[in-house]
């Protein structure tokens, strides 16, 4: 069950969830140790040739070849496992894969055209292709920065990988859905990404746009604002130099809070992204019609095991699995900051004995944002 109550700090519902029983199954839930995964690399769809042509070396790790992008998370099994785990606590969460109308976006036509679906990022490629399955008669297009994992083929399912940071590859108006959720750590032109998904979108389609925040908070202090300084001490401190490491790389870590307000017709953002990235006046006017029927919702992640529900106590282990492996994965991110190897892994290592006291009471927060665009409005963009 969802909680909701109305949060004057984000000026929408703020919703604490309660997943069902059956929305954490044993089975689904019983995850492969992480011990038993390594950090190689994920070649498994690469020749030895090409990986050249996708990734680099940092700090011992692998990235994404594009030094453009921010150095955060290292591509590899590790990380494709956290992806994994992280789609499995958000649908029981959310209840499923989506919120808002997509039903009704992604209904069935008369005439037999298919309607296509854009998701940015791919990560592990569940979210694809569970929705390949329950919209059989609708086109995905999956992308992302680099590949993750092999990925099963399907009839209504394309895996894409390019530059996001340039906008969107896609002709105008050919999405009546975009899921677009973890890719604000992986890009610096995050305001451009968005801008551009206006464009891409028919009239009359829906956006969904989600981040998890980079916080941790006390779960005993409603409404949830207070950062877990007191619980979780070394972890908190540990989140904000990895906050200053990413912010310093160039990524708006503050864009989680202003998304629904970039999407309000004639808002500041249309025009002033405009001019930061020199897109041509014309469509800017068109993309300053912004999007209708915005809704923001913050979905509490319970961390840890301290719920007195059994589903939502369970759900808690898993998010702090999560949580653990992103803290295995962020040594890099420190090293590129300018700390030397033995203070990030003392950093990362706190975070994570910490984190093993799963009887600690705190949250994190997952914003969703959703929109439609408006039917009148067209884009004629060369």
């Amino acid at each position: 069950m969802a909680t909701p109550y109305y949060d004057e700090d984000t000026e929408g519902m703020v919703y604490l969830v309660q997943p069902e029983e059956d929305d954490c199954d044993d089975e689904n839930w019983d995850m492969q140790s992480t011990s038993t995964y390594s950090t190689a690399r994920t070649t498994s769809t690469i020749t030895s040739d090409q990986l050249g042509d996708f990734f680099r070396e940092a700090h011992g790790r692998t990235f994404p070849l594009d030094e453009n992008l921010p150095l955060t998370y290292p591509v590899d099994d590790v990380e494709a496992l956290r992806h994994q785990m992280q789609h499995q606590f958000l649908k029981a969460l959310v209840h499923g894969n989506y919120v808002g109308p997509v039903r009704e976006v992604l209904k069935p036509r008369i005439d037999g055209s298919r309607p296509r679906i854009l998701d940015i990022r791919t990560c592990d490629g569940s979210w694809a292709q569970e929705m390949a399955v329950e919209f059989p008669h609708c086109d995905i297009v999956s992308v992302d920065i680099a590949p993750i994992v092999n990925h099963a083929p399907r009839a209504n399912v394309k895996f894409e990988v390019y530059d996001l940071y340039a906008g969107v590859a896609e002709p105008d108006e050919s999405f009546d859905y975009i899921s677009c959720r973890h890719v604000q750590l992986h890009v610096k032109e995050y305001d451009r990404l968005i801008f551009d998904l206006h464009r891409v979108l028919r009239p009359g389609g829906l956006v969904t746009i989600c981040e998890v925040e980079n916080y941790l908070f006390e779960a005993d202090q409603p409404p949830y604002d207070s950062v877990a300084y007191r619980t979780l001490p070394l972890l908190s401190k540990g989140l904000d130099i990895i906050r200053a490491a990413i912010q310093k790389q160039g990524v708006d870590l503050s864009a989680v809070y202003q998304i629904s307000d970039w999407l309000q017709p004639n808002s500041p953002f249309w025009t002033q992204t405009g001019l930061k990235y020199q897109i041509p006046p014309a469509h800017v006017q068109t993309a300053s019609q912004g999007f209708r029927h915005i809704r923001k919702q913050i979905v509490l992640l319970p961390t840890g095991t301290w719920h007195p529900d059994p589903a939502v106590k369970q759900v808690g282990a898993l998010i702090t699995r999560v949580w653990t492996l992103a803290w295995r994965q962020l040594e890099p991110a420190l090293v590129e900051y300018g700390l030397t190897q033995g203070e990030a892994n003392e950093i990362c290592r706190q975070a994570m004995d910490e984190l093993a006291h799963t009887e600690l009471q705190c949250l994190g927060k997952y914003h969703m944002v959703t929109a439609t665009k408006g039917v009148n409005t067209h884009h004629k963009w060369p």
